[in-house]
């Protein structure tokens, strides 16, 4: 993940500012008034803030949607994305993903790889205190923060 850095820093210089990061707080995904319910994750659209804690640049068209029966579909950057979830309280698994073929600028493109390759590495999921959904890895560190939840 850290060799993302160099691409990321470049787009948020051509891009702007960094996104504020939600998951960020004291109580962590399993802190006081967390919750794992699907259906507080189910029929929102959540924005990604950061993978492995690294601030995506505001502008990232970045998103996920998943239903409550586990139909996901999203953008990862440049190109569209969509394929199936088993969920069930506090555990996620995304199924293969069918991506469009789109190409954008490099650091697009480096982006869009990391993100799709940490939803690989994804088990659980938190949403927190401050609205902010935590995917995690199977030891529980979270890989993909994500704000919104509209």
């Amino acid at each position: 993940m850290r060799q993302m850095l160099p691409a990321l820093a470049l787009l948020a210089l051509v891009a702007g500012p960094l996104a504020a990061a939600p998951c960020e707080t004291a109580d962590g995904p399993e802190g006081e008034g967390a919750s794992v319910l699907v259906a507080r994750v189910a029929n929102l659209v959540w924005t990604l803030k950061t993978i492995d804690a690294e601030p995506i640049p505001d502008m990232a068209d970045v998103w996920l949607t998943v239903t409550p029966d586990g139909a996901v579909s999203g953008r990862a950057g440049c190109n569209r994305y969509a394929g199936t979830a088993e969920l069930d309280a506090g555990k996620v698994v995304f199924g293969p993903l069918a991506v469009t073929r789109m190409a954008c600028d490099a650091a697009t493109m480096e982006l869009e790889r990391a993100y799709l390759k940490a939803l690989t590495e994804v088990r659980g999921f938190a949403v927190g205190p401050d609205d902010g959904l935590r995917l995690s890895r199977e030891d529980g560190s979270t890989v993909l923060c994500f704000g919104g939840g509209d």
